[in-house]
């Protein structure tokens, strides 16, 4: 996913080449991770799969606390909730790069909240209402109206896939359009010069061992964290320097640490996201349609209602 060179306004000339040079690093990230025990049950293209799912949710994880780290680090007021806002953040980073990349990462992200609540379910995980954040349907559908209200002809099937009906999905260009206007209003002000010095983010890879390892060599093969420090130093201008970090947390989670002035993201949470697709890889491609869900959405809205 090309970050670099992008703000929420306008697109990098170079789009397609760092596209292809992403797809390059699938590639070899892919023959990377290729003979890792736990994926001996895959084919090839899953493996390559499995590999575009974990970098995306990865990528939607980063983008998700780089937005809390700049509504902290620049002041940026929040009206509503600031989970709910960190996440539009990330889906209008995305869909501001418009190639086929960024597209397959929300896609993946999407997929991946599907997947967790449908584990959750099966699991008989309770499910925690009054969380900070949003419950995974929610979280998966906000992407899904996200990326259809911003193009409603390119993600309209995409969104008929995932049971959102019509007349959500034309209120969803109201939401894309709100998000979208407020992310850039709070934002420009801390729009970055051409002229203007770079402030340091540094991408930091923390040691992993055992399991954890191949987590670590493919994000560093993926140059995951180095896509998103480079968008944040070119975009905007930071009162201090950042880090941008992935380490071994003991536990699955991702943060914005204030004190330290970082994003962390754990190997556990890689390793989870892959725990996720070999297990329903199997469902349907865009894993949002199975009865269950549905009626779980209709619920739920009912019970909003």
């Amino acid at each position: 996913m090309a970050f670099a060179g992008l703000s929420l306004g306008t697109l990098s000339s170079a789009q397609s080449i760092i596209e292809e040079e992403l797809e390059q690093r699938v590639t070899e990230t892919t023959a990377l991770v290729a003979d890792f025990p736990r994926l001996a049950g895959l084919s090839d293209e899953e493996k390559r799969k499995l590999v575009e799912f974990v970098t995306g949710n990865l990528l939607f994880v980063l983008g998700h606390e780089s937005g809390h780290a700049l509504i902290s680090e620049l002041g940026i007021p929040v009206i509503g909730r600031e989970e709910d806002g960190a996440d539009s953040f990330s889906t209008l980073m995305a869909l501001k790069i418009g190639d086929t990349y960024a597209d397959r990462v929300l896609i993946n992200a999407a997929t991946g909240w599907f997947y967790s609540e449908r584990r959750n379910r099966q699991d008989h995980v309770k499910t925690v209402f009054y969380d900070e954040h949003g419950i995974d349907l929610q979280r998966a559908y906000n992407i899904v109206c996200l990326m259809v209200g911003g193009n409603p002809e390119k993600f309209g099937e995409l969104a008929d896939q995932s049971g959102m009906p019509p007349e959500r999905q034309g209120t969803c260009r109201g939401d894309y359009s709100n998000a979208e206007w407020s992310w850039n209003k709070v934002l420009e002000p801390h729009r970055r010069k051409p002229k203007q010095g770079k402030t340091e983010i540094k991408a930091v890879y923390g040691p992993a061992k055992g399991e954890l390892e191949i987590f670590e060599q493919a994000a560093r093969r993926m140059k995951i964290l180095e896509v998103v420090s480079d968008m944040l130093s070119d975009q905007y201008v930071w009162r201090k320097p950042i880090t941008i970090e992935m380490q071994t947390c003991g536990e699955t989670g991702a943060r914005w640490d204030l004190t330290a002035a970082a994003v962390i993201v754990c190997y556990e949470m890689a390793q989870e996201f892959s725990f996720l697709y070999r297990a329903y890889r199997k469902t349907q491609a865009f894993a949002l349609a199975d009865e269950e869900t549905q009626v779980a959405t209709r619920n739920f809205q009912a019970a909003a209602e």
